[in-house]
């Protein structure tokens, strides 16, 4: 078992978005925004993926989901992208 501080860990690679995604709630800066944005997206793309042949962490993958939905209205909403830019969607 690897340590608890090892940065493979699944462990740092949920609370990795989380972080990511979280900063972008608190920040105000429009310009460090869309860059916020850009690394949560990354992120939770990244563990999605890392996830992805695995059945279970059905809690974790609805709350990167809800994260991805809210990170398009907040593309939308709060820097200007149209619908379409904000969809970015991957399957």
């Amino acid at each position: 078992m690897p340590p608890a501080n090892d940065n493979s860990s699944p462990t740092r690679h949920r609370r990795d978005w989380r972080i990511a995604y979280e900063s972008v709630l608190r920040e105000s800066d429009r310009c460090a925004l869309f860059k916020r944005v850009e690394v949560a997206e990354a992120a939770i793309l990244t563990r999605r993926d890392a996830l992805m042949h695995h059945p279970d962490h059905h809690n974790e993958r609805r709350a990167m989901e809800a994260a991805l939905a809210n990170l398009r209205t907040i593309k939308r909403e709060r820097l200007g992208f149209s619908s379409l830019d904000a969809s970015f969607k991957v399957a």
